[in-house]
């Protein structure tokens, strides 16, 4: 039901195939994004309580003097909520927004095998910026360094550069005709980390949803000693060369646009 509402409202202007891919990929930040708005909903609705119950209960007797109070009240309460509405808008909606990256973090983004809750502590300490880019999901889009740093701070893993599937959520987003874009992952024990969805998955779960196709994974002692402008300049031409024979797009960005 939830994934059919979701299809119906949210993903409406993409198509059936792309709608697939992003409800196994950022359905559940949606949902918990959903359910952290309604918090406010309760709290509007909570001073019209009073009101239901005289509704409910009309054949019990209540005097006019508590019946003039309880309205007294739903009034003040509705207009002093109405004001704070005007005035601290943004700033209810804000905090619907941190309460939602903090609990998609913890309940999300921290589950898997790739990264553990000791890894994320580790990222914390040797790259307090990137690991505040995972921690807010605002390391979509840049998976090319993010992944390179990840891989770097924790000393082990790999980083894999798949061709996944193209979908365009925006209508603005460029379309250059590839079927392909590149895209990089974190993967480590076997799990990936994703940089669009800010989640952990089984590698070959990933691959599936993608309909990914691998190009190279580099593992960290092939990085090691690299900077990320150096593993870009490096890896640039043949990535390129690759890209065009599958159909896909690469877009390298500069590490310092992020992390």
């Amino acid at each position: 039901m939830i994934k059919y509402l979701m299809r119906k409202t949210i993903y409406k202007e993409v198509d059936y195939e792309t709608q697939d891919m992003l409800l196994q990929l950022i359905a559940r930040y949606h949902i918990i994004e959903f359910l952290c708005f309604m918090f406010w909903a309760v709290i509007y609705i909570f001073p019209f309580i009073p009101l239901f119950i005289i509704d409910v209960f009309e054949d019990v007797e209540i005097s006019m003097t508590t019946q003039i109070a309880i309205l007294a009240f739903v009034l003040i309460n509705a207009v002093g909520l109405l004001v704070s509405l005007k005035v601290f808008k943004r700033a209810m909606f804000g905090f619907s927004k941190l309460l939602a990256e903090r609990i998609y973090f913890l309940a999300c983004t921290k589950k898997g095998k790739a990264i553990s809750k000791k890894d994320f502590e580790t990222i914390r300490q040797v790259n307090e910026k990137l690991y505040a880019l995972i921690a807010t999901q605002n390391c979509r889009g840049y998976c090319y360094a993010i992944c390179f740093e990840m891989c770097k701070a924790l000393k082990k893993g790999s980083i894999e550069f798949i061709a996944v599937k193209k979908f365009a959520v925006d209508k603005d987003d460029e379309d250059d005709g590839k079927a392909f874009t590149m895209h990089v992952l974190y993967i480590n024990d076997g799990w990936a980390f994703d940089t669009y969805s800010s989640r952990q998955y089984p590698i070959e779960k990933l691959h599936k949803i993608y309909k990914a196709k691998v190009y190279k994974v580099f593992d960290y002692d092939s990085i090691r000693d690299k900077s990320y402008e150096e593993f870009r300049d490096e890896q640039e031409p043949e990535l390129a060369k690759w890209s065009t024979i599958n159909d896909c797009s690469i877009f390298w960005k500069e590490k310092n646009e992020k992390t």
